[in-house]
């Protein structure tokens, strides 16, 4: 087996103690010119988050994992072609992306720019209504949030926000499909479904849209989740409406997301994700502030 990931000593112990017959070679980091730099004749494993382009380099290949939980970067060089059985880290991140999607939710709630910029100046919001307004915010109990892609990390985020009393709505290709076939760990997620005030189908985002103070994105790319936001969807969100997008840049229409917070009719958005709308960053940082 060869790893590409950057375990630190105890869990490269760990992975050694797997098994006696395990043989393991470290050598990260991880990363498209590193995988394809790798050269071993006897590796039946690598771990790693890309394939190498030249697959003849390692002809005994047989398997793939991945600690990610997206593939589609997978296609051009097509590990399943070559008989590759390809694995990903579906369900290992819902805790780390539902409690960023949670703290991105409170930054503007809680109007932590306004709160910071006070502190740094040393002083109070002035002697008034609007300026104590500001400084208190709004509490995110009895708000609504569609979540988009109830996967594993779409359920973390119901769940947690379920817990600040929020009402969640989730969007699924399959709506009558509640049970999650999924990994997860106990007592993390929506396993059985029952969290939703609705659970319906994509053709139904807009209406959705239309009742969230807060949406957030937590579906794969896939051609079917291409551009799934669309400008419809966009225009359906309230003047008070924050979106979160944990996901791809892809399965948003970007350029109908710039015009939301160019024109203010929205409050603010979260990109996680690497898109082209990244440019128009000063826009997501300008409504954090309003």
């Amino acid at each position: 087996m060869r790893c590409l990931y950057p375990f630190a000593e105890r869990e490269q112990a760990q992975l050694r103690a797997v098994s006696p017959a395990l043989a393991i070679t470290f050598s990260p980091p991880d990363g498209p010119t590193q995988a394809n730099a790798v050269v071993d004749h006897d590796a039946e494993v690598l771990l790693s988050n890309f394939c190498p382009s030249d697959l003849s380099r390692l002809p005994r290949l047989n398997w793939l994992a991945l600690a990610g939980a997206g593939i589609e970067h997978l296609r051009a060089v097509d590990p399943w072609a070559h008989g590759i059985t390809v694995t990903n880290g579906s369900g290992l991140h819902a805790t780390a992306m539902a409690e960023f999607v949670m703290s991105s939710l409170l930054w503007f709630s809680q109007r932590l720019p306004d709160r910071i910029a006070n502190q740094e100046q040393r002083a109070w919001p002035p002697p008034n209504v609007e300026g104590w307004v500001n400084l208190l915010g709004s509490p995110l109990r009895g708000r609504t949030i569609t979540v988009v892609g109830y996967g594993s990390i779409g359920r973390e985020v119901a769940r947690v926000a379920d817990a600040f009393g929020m009402r969640v709505l989730a969007v699924k290709a399959r709506p009558d499909q509640l049970a999650d076939a999924g990994y997860s760990p106990p007592g993390v997620g929506d396993p059985s479904g029952r969290i939703p005030a609705a659970v319906v189908s994509p053709d139904e985002i807009p209406r959705c849209f239309a009742e969230s103070s807060y949406v957030a994105l937590t579906l794969p790319w896939t051609p079917a989740t291409d551009r799934i936001v669309d400008r419809t969807a966009i225009r359906a969100l309230p003047r008070d409406a924050v979106l979160v997008n944990v996901a791809r840049g892809k399965i948003i229409d970007e350029e109908a997301l710039v015009e939301a917070l160019s024109n203010g009719s929205i409050r603010g958005a979260v990109m996680d994700v690497a898109c082209n709308a990244a440019r128009h960053a000063h826009l997501q940082v300008q409504a954090a502030l309003r």
